[in-house]
């Protein structure tokens, strides 16, 4: 019975382990083929032209593995990391052969050959490389590929998507007059452009609408801050469905459980008697932000392995309680406005980037409200004039403005600041401000006050999350390791905006609602006394509820679309596109390296390709071609890039040849071969550190 009951385990490790190997395997011949085809190029139009082709070698450096087959040599060396044809009168690692009179003797030999010969040896791999590229995108696009969608899934709070208007759920139909179909074409088009770009938008509603963006410098390139949507359909593939819900989240003490697979269709709250329809992750967030402080019935429809075995999805309801915010009892300082987005309620009212909101409706924010509240009260206050006093610096010095605004019914907290110095947002108004890392009041009763550290003034530089029970199985948003989740409040120099700006407090207090559970320790400076103290943070704000209920963020299925053809020559139109676009996207690659727009991060090296098609492999064999089309272009231009011992470095001095009618100086040739000798392997180590050292796949 024993060894029963090890069936499925064994049965489960060695599926895993044989799809591990067919997927390696599928990467390694893949990478070998896109070789294979670039020196067949060479190979194939050599032999066209009567030259004595000694060896062909797939892979570099010493030789594994050789068969002599005729005049030529076939073999496989050691290092995949390229091939070559070796060729009488023509070896990179003794370049004097290129200009030997001796060897150009020889009729069958590389350097007797006319220069237009040479050049269609030289431009043959390139040419095959292109055209193999072409064949895959074919192939890809005839057997239908799945691409994630250009729809706007967030957007970052700050950035220039957000303060052109731009929203979750918009599609991007065009940048620049060119059709997207997929949000890499998106991201390809932000990442390659010069100044500004134009977007025509679908919005959610059904309406067109146009926006001009600026991109701006960010990691790893130019960015307007928005990410991919995701559906509401959790990934069957989960191997603990415990891992699906966030301990000490609402969803833990949900009415049922949900499972691997489930599609949440519909959100029904507690004062409404129809259910609200949900596709998307961004509606889901607006919904549980809307009614955060109601009971949810979540209406999913069940099609997992673990459904019943019907040909119909189960629909089943879902009860998700809602959670009060937690409370560290205390309110920090409010900060000046750091973006207002373009016609916003904001912007016609006069609000300007730098002012200080000091009054609402007469209440003094760090005082009399919560300054974290104020995208709640707004969104509360919807259709509404509320009255503001702002602080305002200007060229004529300080003034105090009184301004009104009539919020929209847009709720709070589906912004949330999602990196340290990204402003909080009021949907409702269009604003993103600063909240200070400064202590401006203590809660009488509170926690924070019986502690007789904090008061006033008190700036927070560091808090540190600690878990309490670490290892024991019950995981939160930061998992269940022993070492206590640090979240440094001093201040910094952003990658991502570019300039030295102060944290933002309201992302420290996104990440506590996220593990309620935890324990937090507070480090605290008092004029120059510092030190820390461990709060329960048991204290919750009874006014104020979650607006989220606790799924693990990893858990969400990607928006895909299938890109398929209809017929052979559709499938031919596209693949052309798709291989026009990918050497164009990797011509303006290398020239916003050479203008040092991209971050290093972008670089990939030999196990950085590897480690990327290893994950496309795992989707299938269709998006695995589709990474090696990419991969052959990439291969081709970087081949044709005028550097010695490349083949655009060949065709430089067959070019020099052919214009001046006399072979380049073999001392020119020794030193051109030895510089680029020498780029490529320090090319080669750079790329292999970033790899090890640098790259987060």
């Amino acid at each position: 019975m024993e060894t029963l009951t090890l069936l499925p385990v064994l049965a489960a490790s060695f599926a895993e382990t044989f799809s591990m190997v067919e997927n390696t395997l599928s990467v390694v011949l893949g990478l070998g083929m896109v070789i294979f085809f670039h020196e067949l190029g060479h190979f194939a139009v050599a032999k066209w032209c009567n030259v004595h082709v000694e060896r062909f070698s797939i892979g570099i450096g010493p030789i594994l593995w050789s068969r002599q087959k005729g005049e030529t040599e076939y073999a496989l060396s050691a290092l995949p990391l390229g091939g070559y044809v070796k060729m009488l009168g023509q070896d990179d690692m003794d370049p004097n052969q290129m200009t030997s009179s001796e060897i150009a003797e020889n009729p069958r030999s590389y350097s007797s050959k006319t220069v237009l010969q040479r050049m269609a040896i030289i431009s043959a791999g390139v040419i095959m490389n292109v055209a193999t590229g072409f064949l895959f995108f074919v192939f890809g696009y005839w057997s239908g590929i799945q691409e994630p969608a250009p729809v706007i899934g967030a957007v970052r709070s700050g950035f220039p998507a957000w303060e052109a208007g731009i929203r979750p759920g918009d599609r991007v139909l065009e940048v620049n007059d060119d059709r997207i179909r997929s949000f890499i074409d998106l991201q390809e088009a932000i990442l390659l452009s010069s100044g500004d770009i134009r977007l025509r938008l679908l919005r959610a509603d059904g309406t067109d609408a146009n926006v001009s963006v600026t991109p701006m410098k960010s990691s790893p390139g130019r960015s307007i801050g928005v990410s991919p949507t995701v559906t509401t359909q959790l990934v069957r593939n989960i191997s603990n469905p415990e891992l699906i819900a966030e301990a000490d989240m609402p969803l833990k003490r949900a009415s049922g459980s949900f499972l691997p697979g489930d599609r949440i269709v519909a959100i029904r709250p507690g004062s409404l008697t129809a259910p609200i329809p949900v596709t998307l992750l961004p509606q889901l967030r607006a919904v549980l932000g809307r009614y955060a402080d109601q009971e949810l019935v979540y209406v999913v429809e069940r099609s997992g392995k673990d459904a019943p075995k019907t040909e119909a999805p189960q629909t089943v309801e879902i009860t998700v309680p809602p959670q009060n915010v937690r409370s560290l009892g205390f309110w920090m300082a409010m900060g000046p406005i750091r973006a207002i987005q373009k016609d916003s309620v904001a912007a016609k009212a006069g609000l300007k980037v730098g002012d200080t909101i000091r009054s609402v409706d007469g209440k003094t924010p760090g005082e009399d409200i919560d300054p974290l509240f104020l995208p709640v009260y707004f969104a509360r206050k919807a259709g509404q004039a509320v009255s503001l006093m702002v602080d305002r610096t200007s060229s004529n010095g300080p003034s105090t403005e009184s301004l009104t605004v009539v919020p929209e019914d847009l709720p709070g907290w589906t912004e949330n600041p999602d990196h340290r110095t990204a402003p909080l947002t009021i949907p409702a108004i269009g604003i993103g401000y600063q909240v200070q890392t400064r202590i401006s009041r203590v809660l009488p009763g509170s926690e924070a006050e019986k502690a007789g550290v904090f008061a006033p003034s008190t700036k927070i530089t560091r808090i540190e999350l600690i878990h309490p029970d670490p290892g024991k199985g019950k995981p939160d948003a930061f998992g269940d390791a022993e070492t206590p989740v640090e979240l440094d409040l001093s201040t910094m120099t952003s990658k991502d905006i570019g300039t030295e700006k102060e944290i933002n407090w309201a992302w420290a207090f996104d990440q506590l609602q996220r593990a309620p559970g935890r324990k937090v320790l507070v480090h605290y400076q008092n004029g120059e006394e510092t030190g820390s103290r461990t709060l329960e943070t048991k204290e919750t704000d009874p006014d104020w509820f979650l607006w989220i209920r606790g799924f693990n963020p990893g858990v969400w299925n990607d928006e895909r679309e299938i890109q398929k053809a209809g017929s052979v020559t559709e499938a031919l139109a596209l693949g052309l596109r798709r291989t026009k676009k990918s050497a164009v996207s990797i011509y303006r690659s290398l020239r916003q390296i050479v203008r040092g727009d991209v971050a290093m991060e972008s670089f990939s090296g030999p196990l950085g390709i590897a480690k990327i098609g290893y994950m496309v492999a795992d989707r299938g064999l269709v998006d695995l071609l589709m990474f090696l089309g990419f991969l052959s272009i990439n291969l081709a231009i970087l081949n044709f890039l005028p550097i010695p011992i490349l083949d655009g470095g060949h065709m430089v001095f067959l070019l020099w040849e052919g214009v001046t009618r006399r072979k380049p100086n073999p001392q020119v040739i020794n030193w051109a071969h030895a510089i680029g000798m020498i780029f490529l392997l320090s090319l080669f180590a750079f790329v292999m550190w970033i790899d090890v050292f640098v790259s987060s796949l």
